[in-house]
Formats: C-alpha cells, structure tokens, sequence
C-alpha cells in the first residue's frame, strides 16, 4: 500500500491497494468488495464509488514536472509530410482536448523540418556557385543557360524514376536530386565548350554543334553506366536501411539515363540558336 500523488484530482487521500487476482478480475468483482466505514458496518464499494472500464495509457511519463502520453506510430505507402499534415489538420478539426492540456509533434517530423529549412538555403547558393563557375568556364551568359538546362532534365529523370518504382519523396529522395547536379553539368559543359574550340577552329555552327554532342555521347553513357551499375544493388534493395538509401539511389539511377538521351536532342537546337546571328569564336 502506498500513498498516490498529489497533484492528482480527488477529494479525500486516495490509497493504492494490490488485491488478490479474484477480487479483481472483473468490474462487478470490485464493486463486490466490502469497504469498512466508519461505524464498523461493511458497504460494497459499487455503492460508494462508479466502478468502470475504461482504455487508459498502461504507463504515464513525466518531462519538465509535467504528465504526458506519447502516441507513436508508422507511416506505409505515403510520405511523411502530407501524412502528418492531414493528421494535424483532422484532429484540429475532430479532437477538442481538455483543459491544461496541449498536443505536440516530434520525431521525425521535426527532423523532416529543420532539413527542409537548411535545403531553401543551400540549393540556392549551390545554383549560384555553379552558375559563376559555369561562366568562369564559358564566358558567355547564354552559354551558361545552356548548361544550366540540363539541370531539370536530370530532374525530370529522377522524378520519372520515383513516379516508376511508386516511391515517395523523401530527403533520400532530395539527396539524390542535389547528387544528379554535378553530372548535370559536367556534361553540359563538356558539349558547349566542345562546340566553342570547334566553332574556333572553323567549323559551321550548325556542323561544330552537332559535332560536340556527338564527341561527348561516348562519355555521357558511360557516366550513366556506372550510375546505373553502382546503384543498382541500392534501388534494389528491400532489407534495414533501404528506406533512407534507396530513393537516393532510384533519383540518381533515373537522373543519369535521362542525361544520356535527352540532352543530345536539345542541345544542339540550343546552341544554335543562342549563336545565331553572331560570329562563333
């Protein structure tokens, strides 16, 4: 028998009592049991209190002198994002919570949160410092355009390969898009600055375009080889850990191939018509 806590509600000191498995097993076994009153008379104690049965949390925890409940569960076949946002917005709209009492998310959602902040800064600073880099490479404003556009195609890639494998979008998954960037890039530098020496060195624009996509489609597929080798074992993947691996995988696997086809078909068209009307070299 010990004294129960203060804080809880009740009018007189309540008392827990460990009673026998028979006494207890059922609510009309505990409204059976005979409580001794003042007087010396025995009362059962249905009359003296409303015995119930109801769900209750197995175990309250307490943090900064306060009780609370945690409430954990799993996410399938959706993303967490939306899940937690359609979950706050029906019980905002459906649970009235009592007095004193407040709701508070954590886990994974706040990490989810706080990455998501951190991306709003960093891919745009990492846009910037490609773009000067890229112009540092091709002196040409136009030019940098060029190269830039490789960039939403080797993102149309990697969402077409989440849309393909039914893949939610994850920080895995956004991982892999900022990984698609440099392979992006590289080979588009390498076709425009490879029209640039042959436009130097005489060729027609149209005849010195061409040309570079050609030249460079033997390493563009081999890049998208070794993605595609590399990774394969991680988009496979169904054990521990592949939740976080595998959509970066997937993103980086689908970015590459459509590097690989796609560009040789804009980017002649591209060049030529940033150049027309103007000398090559």
């Amino acid at each position: 028998m010990r004294e129960a806590s203060r804080d809880l509600p009740a009018v007189a000191r309540l008392r827990q009592v460990g009673w026998a498995p028979e006494y207890r097993r059922t609510p009309n076994a505990i409204r059976s049991i005979l409580v001794t009153t003042p007087g010396g008379a025995q009362v059962p104690l249905g009359q003296l209190a409303a015995v119930t049965e109801e769900q209750s949390p197995a175990v309250i925890f307490r943090e900064n002198n306060a009780r609370y409940v945690p409430v954990k569960f799993s996410i399938r076949g959706r993303d967490l994002g939306s899940t937690i946002a359609e979950a706050q917005a029906r019980i905002g709209q459906k649970v009235k919570l009592p007095y004193d009492t407040h709701l508070e998310w954590g886990g994974e959602i706040n990490q989810l949160h706080e990455t998501t902040a951190r991306l709003m800064v960093i891919v745009p600073l990492t846009l910037a410092a490609i773009a000067l880099l890229v112009y540092a490479a091709v002196r040409r404003w136009r030019d940098v355009l060029i190269v830039l556009a490789s960039i939403p195609i080797a993102w149309s890639g990697g969402v077409a390969a989440l849309l393909v494998t039914r893949l939610d979008f994850s920080i895995s998954a956004g991982m892999g898009f900022i990984s698609i960037l440099g392979l992006a890039v590289q080979d588009a530098l390498l076709v425009v600055t490879g029209a640039q020496r042959l436009w130097a060195d005489g060729l027609s624009l149209e005849e010195g375009a061409l040309r570079s996509c050609q030249r460079f489609l033997r390493p563009a597929l081999m890049a998208a080889s070794v993605a595609l080798l590399g990774l394969l074992p991680a988009a496979l993947s169904h054990g521990l850990g592949s939740e976080t691996q595998k959509p970066l995988a997937v993103v980086v696997i689908g970015g590459a191939l459509a590097l690989a086809l796609l560009p040789r078909l804009m980017q002649p068209a591209l060049l030529v018509l940033a150049h027309r009307g103007r000398p090559a070299s």
